[in-house]
This record gives C-alpha cells, structure tokens and sequence, in this order.
C-alpha cells in the first residue's frame, strides 16, 4: 500500500473527506514519500526509551525504534495543514511511568495535540499482559497532567469511560 498511500489520501481530499493517517512510526521513508498529507497524522508512541519499546512491541525489525526517531524528527517539517498528534498507550506497571522522558521524545516532534490513552484488556495484547495492566481514568489524568506540564501543553479534554486526555 505505500506506494499508493499518497493517491489514496489525494482521491479522499478530492471528494472533500478529511483523512486520519495512523503509523507506528517504524517506517519515516514512507512518510517522506507523501506527496499529498493526511488530514490528520497520529504516531504512536508506545515507550519512553529503547528497552521499554523493545519489551512492549517486541518488534520484527532491528532498527524499529532508531526508525520512530526518525519519524518523530520528520514531523515538524510536514506542512503546516496537517494535524500532528502523538499518541501514547499506557500500561499500568510497565509504560505508566516517567513523563519527564516521554516528553522529551514528544519534543521531538513538536505535535500539536498529544492523546494519552489507557491500555484496553483485549485481542492478542491479553497473551501478554493482564487485567491489572490497565489503568484506570484517574491514574491516566495524573499522568497527562505531569506530561502537559513537563511539555508546556494544556490538558483540553477527557473521556472517562475511554480512559483518554487530550
């Protein structure tokens, strides 16, 4: 699909569709390749350092995390029409923790929104992890409250029963 991916999101914009593009970021060529951007970009961010990555994805490539650097340095150089967002998943009792170096890698990037949302419990993930490892409403907002002000951001809204802040 990569090679197509900038004249499918052009075909969308031609018909007036807005379009939200959504990437582990383990691919920056592909981004750079885009001729026409998304609406809307969101690149998760699922740790705060190599090892914690690398424990987390368990990723097929080598290189995946030298790979999400690079796509988070790409992102403020995409044009000024495209929403950027980070997105990060924590879990409770492994990613839950530490804001001072997600925000860091989230100055990297320099979004303009930042959406943490709680690990949900379900699909392959409960192979891995338990019903313990998520966290509830309350433990997300602190969190995002120490991230927004380690990052200068303001916190712009929730969804309890989603266990996301924006």
């Amino acid at each position: 699909l990569y090679p197509y991916l900038s004249g499918l999101i052009e075909g969308y914009h031609k018909r007036g569709m807005t379009t939200f593009l959504v990437t582990n970021g383990t691919i920056p060529s592909a981004l750079e390749r885009l001729e026409t951007l998304p609406t809307q970009l969101y690149v998760t961010l699922p740790a705060n350092g190599e090892e914690m990555f690398v424990k987390i994805t368990r990723p097929m490539s080598g290189p995946a995390w030298k790979n999400l650097m690079q796509t988070l340095d790409l992102i403020p150089s995409l044009e000024p029409g495209t929403r950027t967002v980070i997105r990060l998943t924590m879990v409770k009792g492994l990613s839950l923790r530490e804001p001072g170096k997600y925000a860091r890698l989230i100055q990297r990037a320099s979004p303009l929104f930042v959406e943490v949302k709680g690990y949900v419990h379900v699909g392959f993930s409960q192979r891995r992890l338990k019903k313990e490892n998520m966290p509830s409403h309350e433990e997300i907002k602190s969190f995002s409250y120490e991230l927004a002000e380690e990052l200068g951001y303001i916190v712009a809204g929730e969804v309890k029963d989603s266990r996301v802040v924006l």
